[in-house]
């Protein structure tokens, strides 16, 4: 009897526990649709987005998270290149591994260092980074990167003009004289007027276009600055030219 009484007591006490969790497939969709709602700078291949976890890890104290050769690692005796340059942009990957051989040979001056740093990287690593340079200086026209861009846009901008450009994030509801620029229907966007773009970022909203954006020139550097004007050409499709690797 006593027996049969544990049971049941312990039966009801599971009944009444604490609710089940979800399981990962149920919370999927939920999660899925999140992360698309984020408005993506450019898609990367899998090589890509593994050089990307290498570039992001290591080369980027040298290069920059942009790739502008500004990376907390630089110095003036120690200046690595930018990547945005037509040169770069253009370059195959063969031309960026023969580069990056010579520099690890010693035979590039302005890369001697990389002698001693690939001695701390599987050599593999780096020429996997390599197929991440593409991706890092696109879009070619704009000397920025949407992928970096992306980055700070998600963390400084979409508070008020939402992950995916349209104007609507969460800080938006508290603005009242002027809401926050739609980017997917932007006429400076849309007429490729980069300058014009950059100077409206930098100099905020009071200066320029009577909103109450922060003069991120203050804030940011220039390099930061062309990453988010590179970003916010992407926001319309045919703006800027397709990734070449896509094609």
């Amino acid at each position: 009897m006593r027996k049969l009484a544990l049971f049941a007591l312990t039966t009801a006490l599971a009944a009444c526990g604490e609710p089940e969790e979800t399981s990962p497939a149920e919370s999927a969709p939920a999660t899925a649709a999140a992360a698309a709602a984020v408005h993506q700078a450019v898609a990367l291949t899998p090589g890509q987005q593994d050089g990307k976890v290498i570039f992001e890890s290591v080369c980027w104290t040298c290069h920059g998270s942009g790739g502008h050769g500004d990376g907390p690692a630089s110095t003036q005796a120690l200046k690595p290149p930018t990547f945005h340059t037509p040169d770069y942009a253009a370059a195959s990957q063969a031309i960026l591994l023969q580069r990056f051989q010579a520099s690890m040979q010693g035979d590039d001056p302005s890369h001697a260092h990389m002698q001693y740093v690939v001695k701390l990287v599987v050599e593999e690593s780096f020429k996997t980074a390599l197929t991440y340079i593409p991706a890092l200086v696109y879009p070619p026209e704009i000397p920025g990167s949407a992928a970096h861009g992306q980055d700070i846009f998600q963390y400084r901008c979409a508070g008020c003009h939402g992950t995916s450009g349209r104007g609507d994030g969460p800080g938006a509801a508290a603005l009242v004289d002027a809401k926050p620029v739609d980017f997917t229907t932007d006429t400076l966007v849309a007429k490729r007027d980069w300058d014009a773009v950059f100077a409206k970022v930098r100099e905020g909203g009071q200066r320029v276009h009577g909103s109450t954006m922060p003069p991120w020139g203050q804030i940011l550097t220039d390099a930061d600055l062309w990453d988010l004007v590179a970003y916010l050409a992407t926001f319309q499709p045919g703006v800027v030219a397709p990734p070449s690797w896509g094609n």
